[in-house]
């Protein structure tokens, strides 16, 4: 799993020099900037263990964005991935701006999946795209590349675990994102966003996305929540008319919840559900290779 997220990575074009992931953020004290400046010469010479030096140096000497984010690279370049996780984390709540803060959530998520955390990777990609205000190509190419090899994936209820505990009490949580400028609104309700598709304009599930939907009814049954209520949302590709999609995405949510309700009883009155129809596809256009048609026909989750 290591090496097939470490390719998929790379393919996406982001291993790159630890200059071209420089921030240009001010630094907010003097050291600070001779030391960041210093970081950034080691690594033009690709001594990235010095430049985690200096780069020590600079945070030591006054916190700064441009120096957490710089740090995180210098890391992920050293395949010290923990230590790169923590610098970008810090990066995030160190950010002047929304789009710096969610530079740097899109960076942790690529850590993320060099970690093996594909599923976790790609909802923090998501949630970066979603409050960058022109998200740049390598963003939604990474998302767009670990979308894809995950749909054919099978996912633990384990890591549906992870990917919900990250957003209630993590680096995704409400209040983490509202102290970056990156929250705001119903968008930031917890969510699951698992690979579980539907065939063209049906109901059924597809053959290879179909056993997810236990794993997910293991989650939501637990007792880590424990008489909490959901919603299923229904989405579909954007071909056919607005109406038919709309009542098509509100049957497809209506499939899901009798197919939980009969393998776990226990979630029967806590699941309400609504349709999207065609209005928030992940992927935009009527020329769309089916594969990209199929990821927008799926199910997503909100915690309420």
């Amino acid at each position: 799993m290591f090496k097939r997220s470490t390719n998929l990575i790379a393919a996406a074009g982001v291993v790159v020099t630890l200059a071209a992931h420089a921030a240009d953020a001010a630094i907010p004290c003097a050291d600070g900037k001779r030391y960041y400046d210093l970081a950034r010469k080691a690594g033009a010479q690709q001594d990235f263990e010095k430049a985690t030096e200096w780069l020590n140096k600079s945070v030591g000497a006054c916190d700064s964005y441009a120096a957490w984010h710089l740090m995180g690279t210098a890391f992920q370049r050293e395949r010290k991935l923990k230590e790169s996780l923590h610098a970008y984390e810090q990066a995030v709540v160190h950010a002047g701006t929304q789009d710096e803060a969610a530079v740097s959530l899109a960076r942790y998520g690529q850590v993320l999946a060099l970690n093996g955390q594909r599923f976790e990777a790609l909802a923090t990609l998501d949630r970066a795209i979603e409050r960058h205000s022109n998200p740049p190509s390598w963003m939604r190419e990474n998302a767009r590349q670990l979308d894809h090899s995950l749909v054919d994936t099978p996912i633990s209820s384990d890591s549906i675990k992870r990917s919900l505990s990250s957003q209630e009490f993590g680096l995704l949580s409400t209040d983490r994102l509202a102290s970056s400028g990156l929250a705001g609104g119903d968008e930031e309700k917890t969510r699951v966003r698992i690979p579980i598709n539907y065939k063209l304009d049906s109901t059924e599930l597809d053959t290879l996305t179909s056993e997810n939907i236990a794993e997910l009814g293991k989650v939501l049954a637990s007792e880590t929540f424990d008489g909490r209520a959901f919603t299923l949302v229904g989405h579909t590709d954007v071909r056919g008319s607005w109406q038919h999609n709309m009542n098509l995405s509100e049957r497809r949510a209506e499939a899901a919840r009798d197919e939980l309700i009969q393998q776990f009883p226990t979630l029967a009155g806590r699941l309400r559900v609504e349709g999207a129809g065609e209005a928030k596809p992940k992927y935009r256009g009527e020329t769309l290779p089916e594969a990209d048609h199929r990821l927008n026909r799926r199910l997503e989750v909100l915690v309420d």
